[in-house]
C-alpha cells in the first residue's frame, strides 16, 4: 500500500512539473515549443484517468468527427457519469454540446472543466465561442482575455474579442 501511494505521489509530481513547464512554454516565441506544450498539455489531460478511459474518450470524438451527435452524447454523458473527475470528458462533452447548439449546456460543462483546471485554455476559448453564439459578448471578450493570458500567440482569441468589441459598438 505505501508502495503504491510513493508510486502515485511521483506520478502526480510529475505531471504537476510537466503543467508547469507547458504553461511556462505556452509562451514561448518559438512556434515549436508552443506546439509541443500545447500537444503535451492535452496528451496529459486525454491521459488523465488511464488509458481505458483515454480509449472511450476517443471513441466518442470518433463518433463526434463522423457528426453520429445522439451515439456520441451518449457515450460522453456516459464516460462523465462514470468519473465525474475526468475534466476531458466534461470538455468533451461541452464541444459536442456546443455543435449541437446547446450552448448553455455546453457553458456548464466547460465551467466544470475549469473548476478543475483553471488552466484549461480549450475550456475557456470553447466557453468563449458559446458566450459568442448568445450574444453575450462581454462576458465572450473575458472568456477570450483569460484564454491568451494562458495561451498567448493563439491568435483566434484576439479575433474574437475584435469581433466582440464591435458587436458591442
Amino acid at each position: 500500500m505505501m508502495l503504491r501511494l510513493r508510486r502515485f505521489s511521483a506520478i502526480l509530481i510529475c505531471t504537476m512539473d510537466k503543467t508547469e513547464q507547458y504553461l511556462a512554454d505556452l509562451k514561448s516565441e518559438d512556434p515549436s515549443i508552443r506546439e509541443n506544450a500545447t500537444r503535451g498539455l492535452w496528451i496529459l489531460w486525454y491521459s488523465q484517468l488511464g488509458a481505458e478511459m483515454e480509449k472511450e474518450l476517443n471513441e466518442g470524438t470518433r463518433l463526434m468527427d463522423r457528426q453520429q451527435h445522439e451515439q456520441a452524447l451518449e457515450m460522453f454523458r456516459s464516460l462523465v457519469e462514470k468519473c465525474p473527475d475526468f475534466s476531458e470528458a466534461h470538455n468533451k462533452l461541452a464541444t459536442l454540446l456546443f455543435i449541437m447548439g446547446q450552448y448553455e449546456e455546453s457553458v456548464k460543462e466547460c465551467e466544470e472543466v475549469l473548476r478543475k483546471i483553471p488552466h484549461h485554455f480549450g475550456a475557456l476559448n470553447g466557453m468563449g465561442l458559446c458566450m459568442f453564439d448568445l450574444r453575450r459578448y462581454e462576458e465572450a471578450i473575458r472568456c477570450f482575455q483569460k484564454a491568451l493570458e494562458i495561451q498567448p500567440h493563439a491568435d483566434v482569441n484576439r479575433t474574437y474579442i475584435a469581433r466582440c468589441r464591435g458587436l458591442l459598438n
